[in-house]
């Protein structure tokens, strides 16, 4: 048996190939949309690629099962549950399929999904019982799945469900079993997820606090306490895969778009992300345009907080930066990226059209000017359990990614300064507030943990 990890770090996503080398073939279990990967690694080490397998309806990317299933010519195997607008193997719990020496046996593990499914694996060349579970978006490393995703009216339901298949169908096996599943660290679809992408049953059963209580409600309350704000864009996330992606066939090549054709695209509609980095934003960038530096979590906040269905334009640091960022946007479902703007922000510039300038303040700034303007507003943006271990004394929380729907609350004759814990969302919030027509707007440089290091007074709780 070979089997390989893939993490998408920031959305925190992981696939897997599992292969029975001696004969050849593979399974890839909950793949990104972006399929060229797979293709490359069966490729690498010498497999055809047979199954297709999907744990759940996924709340946070775009599948790319229904694309690779179809230039494989592999089997696509989900949940009768799942309802898929196209067809595929529809499984239920006790089912099961080979790969080779590789017995799959189904699980239904309802739960974070009502349709989701867990699969155990035995490597039937060594014996029957099995050796891995692919569990999902069910038990994580040092965690479990959220169940609020769907509404609010079926958390506590759904939290049910889960404590339900935790110790009804995944705790009943072996403390050695492999835990292996699809939420990692940086993943929104839970709180607490360790950064190792695999563990066994018996180190979860030790570890993770959650798996050790008992009383389903007391677990229910446990669960649902204090989980993270999650992007807009989840929404659209599991209708877009109940129905079945658009192929992408390859990733987008280079679009340079002279400066002459950006400024008559968002002249009509399109709207500008600049992912230069927080600074450069601060100092100088063209008005109207998002800040949404590029990265490891750009594709999470250009979900959280662009519009879906109108045209982007990207403003980028570097040519070298496309490919990361363009996979990034269709892995979450936008896929109206037009181009970026050929030369960047300096052909902009020299071609003399508007430019804005902003503010990036220190913490020491921050100090300073909290001190000598009465009327300032800090905005911590981070997330509620962030800012209740530790923020600014007078800081208000707003999470970056709720600013669009809560801009009416704001006062426009103050000045505003926003601070997270790196600089990242602040400057994403920024963004937002220039683009709303909010004059005097202040990105903090570093964040919270700078400031605490500086001595500054912190306090706690909150959120």
């Amino acid at each position: 048996m070979e089997l390989h990890q893939y993490l998408i770090p920031g959305l925190g996503h992981i696939s897997a190939l599992i292969a029975d080398e001696s004969r050849g073939v593979a399974a890839i279990v909950d793949p990104r949309r972006d399929i060229d990967l797979y293709l490359d690694e069966a490729r690498l080490h010498g497999v055809r690629i047979t199954h297709i397998v999907e744990t759940h309806l996924h709340n946070d990317y775009v599948s790319g099962a229904k694309e690779l299933a179809a230039a494989v010519g592999a089997e696509h195997v989900h949940a009768a549950r799942a309802e898929l607008r196209y067809p595929y193997r529809q499984v239920t719990g006790g089912d099961a399929f080979d790969v080779g020496s590789l017995h799959f046996r189904v699980i239904e593990t309802p739960g974070h999904t009502p349709e989701h499914l867990s699969y155990s694996v035995a490597d039937r060349s060594r014996a029957d019982e099995p050796i891995l579970l692919f569990t999902g978006g069910s038990l994580l490393v040092g965690a479990v799945g959220r169940t609020d995703l769907l509404g609010a009216e079926n958390a506590e339901p759904f939290a049910r469900a889960m404590h339900a298949s935790l110790h009804g169908a995944l705790l009943t096996h072996e403390d050695f079993v492999s835990v292996l599943p699809t939420h990692g660290g940086g993943s929104l679809c839970s709180k607490s997820i360790a950064s190792t992408p695999w563990s066994t049953i018996g180190y979860e059963r030790r570890h993770d606090p959650l798996l050790g209580i008992e009383d389903v409600e007391t677990f229910v309350r446990a669960l649902l306490a204090d989980q993270p704000a999650f992007p807009r864009y989840f929404a659209r996330m599991r209708p877009i895969n109940q129905a079945g992606p658009a192929p992408l066939g390859s990733i987008p090549a280079l679009v340079p778009l002279p400066v002459a054709r950006v400024e008559e695209l968002l002249s009509a509609d399109a709207l500008l992300i600049d992912a230069r980095a927080p600074e450069a934003y601060a100092t100088s960038h063209v008005p109207g345009s998002l800040s949404i530096p590029a990265g490891s979590s750009f594709g999470t906040w250009l979900g959280w907080v662009a519009p879906p269905d109108r045209p982007l334009v990207l403003l980028l640091d570097a040519e070298a930066d496309w490919d990361a960022q363009i996979r990034q946007a269709l892995r979450i479902g936008f896929e109206e990226i037009v181009g970026f703007v050929a030369g960047g922000f300096a052909a902009w510039r020299d071609a003399g059209l508007p430019i804005e300038s902003g503010a990036a303040i220190s913490v020491e700034g921050l100090r300073r000017a909290m001190s000598s303007e009465p009327d300032l507003l800090l905005i911590d943006v981070r997330q509620p359990s962030e800012y209740a271990e530790g923020h600014v004394p007078g800081a208000v929380h707003l999470n970056a990614g709720d600013l669009p729907a809560r801009l009416s609350e704001l006062p426009r004759d103050r000045p505003i300064a926003t601070i997270c814990a790196s600089g990242y969302r602040s400057s994403v919030a920024a963004g937002l507030l220039r683009r709303a027509g909010f004059q005097d707007v202040r990105a903090v440089r570093g964040g919270v943990p700078d400031w605490d290091a500086a001595g500054y007074p912190v306090e706690r709780g909150g959120g």
